[in-house]
């Protein structure tokens, strides 16, 4: 009879131990921590840093809420190595098992507690199978021996379809514990009602809550972990994280009042529940989870970092003497802050050759184009640097009030024999993007097939150092030219039946290319698309390459959006043609340098 039973359910523990969907038993055949994680955090995670004791060195702790935090931006802070265990649902219970096993096993130096309101809404969640069984207990990987076996198949077959770009089957990035949210932060961002259209969650966000009916308990968690750390020499930093103004709506300021001065009798605490940026749903993923910059200006925020954009009323250091104060002040917000505060309309305009005619796109005449950059100078306009558009989003820096943006495409010899001395006159700034392997070249490459001239280095760095252009990237040769180019790839996209690895390989050894060739003319942080073609994946790959701003040739108006990168992603550019006036252009343009609301 035993054999018969091992017979019978030895196949089926195998499957599990084997396939090991959840990540307990070292997933010694896929390695692939992410798909466990995303399956049950709790325990892969848990699995993961079992079998790594000693390699981190702080943990920020608590419930999803906190995934907004980058270990490596606290890296960059404070030197020690993250890890970030954060786990589905307000389970304060689990916090204080993990935060015990933490400081037992891996000794660390500092640990971030971000403790969100709800965490005293819901306290232990019933846990009701497998997929939420909780770790840290004796024998607690018994329980994923009999596991559903159609969570071992899943993974197998997710496997073989495995890709760069992050799936629903593989939502975390193992040695960090983060969220990874490479797809979504490649999303261009701009205006308001686009974004609503995309993310219809926040047009009526509505949030439930029961009341803090969890206060007594979460406080005494609260404090048993800084007993922890105070006895073990940790440094604990405590974060109340950001929430939607709908949210803080839902609760009652005097239970807000009661639970976060509890909090000040065990420790000071980071407040960023209430600020400007509760009443931009486009510093949020969704209703709960910030997003990534958003975590990073308050890492920055609490370590004096002024290198980056910071609201001026995000972030205060809370104590007994004005908790009260200051959650008070967070319920008593009526009115959304004008949204000049924090966004620009920015208008882009396209270029390419200028000729002494004009006439067919992509040429316009000389004449014409400075007629262009006249009446955008006696209309007010600013024609600014792509460094102040990257700077205004980044950093904080203000524009002028009416900017705009002038790009030519190709890297023409008339950019710089005709444009470059238009725009010196009028003390105009512009960004012109050239093509690598036709840089300086007036034959097409590996051809003696003759080419409109190409300006070269010697043009380039002159008129760079004259503090009005910005010479960056059209691709080294991606840009591709049916007639002469075999395989013919439509710009930066993949290519049917080209190999992930391939493709990638591709888009990096391009980047190398032309990073070594323009670099004498200044930093390479911006690429017009060749075609204006770019996908989900060829957009992470450029982000990755530390392309900061990026242009599609869509028409449109852009709003740049301070503190969020995703609004100088595949910004919109007008075509200019001479059939566009002086007059003309000036009446496309006004009034949209508005901010966005």
């Amino acid at each position: 009879m035993f054999c018969a039973v091992v017979a019978a359910v030895g196949p089926f523990l195998l499957l599990n131990i084997l396939a090991d969907p959840f990540s307990v038993f070292g997933d010694v055949i896929y390695g692939w921590y992410s798909h466990g994680m995303t399956n049950n955090p709790k325990t892969a995670k848990f699995a993961y840093l079992d079998a790594r004791v000693g390699e981190f060195d702080a943990f920020i702790i608590g419930p999803s809420g906190s995934s907004g935090f980058s270990t490596e931006v606290l890296e960059r802070h404070t030197g020690l190595r993250w890890y970030n265990t954060f786990h589905f649902g307000a389970n304060m219970e689990y916090t204080a098992i993990l935060t015990e096993y933490l400081i037992k096993t891996h000794k660390p130096q500092q640990l971030l507690l971000c403790l969100p309101a709800v965490s005293a809404v819901s306290y232990s969640p019933r846990i009701t199978d497998v997929s939420t069984e909780q770790p840290l207990k004796l024998f607690w990987r018994l329980p994923f021996l009999f596991a559903d076996p159609d969570y071992a198949i899943s993974k197998m077959r997710a496997y073989s379809d495995r890709s760069y770009v992050q799936s629903p089957q593989d939502v975390f990035i193992a040695h960090t514990g983060e969220y990874d949210k490479s797809r979504r932060d490649a999303e261009a961002i701009g205006a308001m009602d686009a974004y609503l259209i995309a993310y219809p969650e926040f047009v009526e966000p509505r949030f439930w809550n029961p009341g803090m009916l969890y206060i007594e308990e979460t406080c005494a968690v609260v404090a048993g972990i800084a007993e922890m750390c105070r006895l073990n020499g940790i440094e604990l930093i405590i974060a109340a994280p950001p929430m939607l103004v709908e949210e803080i709506g839902a609760y009652k300021v005097e239970q807000m009042q009661e639970f976060y001065s509890r909090i000040t009798d065990i420790s000071g605490f980071w407040n960023f529940i209430s600020s400007s940026v509760s009443y931009e749903p486009r510093y949020f993923y969704d209703r709960s989870h910030f997003r990534n910059s958003i975590g990073e200006m308050m890492v920055a925020r609490m370590f004096g970092d002024e290198n980056i954009y910071i609201p001026d009323d995000f972030g205060v250091w809370v104590t007994k003497d004005n908790v009260y104060r200051v959650i008070a002040d967070g319920f008593a917000v009526d009115a959304a802050p004008d949204p000049a505060l924090y966004t620009k309309g920015l208008p882009v305009l396209m270029y390419h050759h200028l000729t002494e005619e004009g006439g067919a796109s992509p040429a316009i005449s000389i004449r014409r184009f400075e007629e262009h950059v006249r009446a955008l100078h006696e209309a007010g306009y600013s024609a600014v640097s792509l460094e102040q558009v990257r700077d205004y989003v980044i950093l904080g820096h203000e524009l002028p009030e009416r900017p705009v943006l002038l790009t030519f495409d190709d890297g023409y010899m008339s950019n710089y024999e005709h444009a470059f001395p238009i725009l010196q006159r009028y003390g105009s700034n512009a960004a012109f993007f050239v093509i690598g392997v036709s840089f300086g070249k007036d034959t097409y490459k590996d051809t003696d097939e003759p080419i409109t001239p190409h300006f070269g280095p010697g043009e380039a760095l002159e008129m760079v150092r004259s503090g009005l252009i910005s010479i960056q990237s059209h691709s080294y040769d991606l840009h591709h030219v049916e007639k002469y180019d075999y395989p013919f790839r439509i710009g930066v996209l993949r290519m049917e039946d080209e190999s992930e690895q391939d493709y990638i390989a591709v888009i990096r050894n391009d980047h190398a290319l032309m990073r070594d060739l323009l670099g004498d003319t200044g930093e390479l942080f911006a690429i017009t698309y060749p075609y204006g073609k770019v996908d989900t994946f060829s957009s992470i790959l450029f982000s990755e390459l530390g392309f900061q701003v990026t242009f599609s040739i869509r028409p449109g108006f852009n709003t740049l959006i301070k503190g969020l990168p995703q609004s100088l992603l595949e910004l919109r550019r007008f075509n200019m043609t001479d059939a566009i006036t002086g007059e003309r252009l000036v009446e496309m343009l006004a009034g949209d340098t508005r901010s966005d609301g």
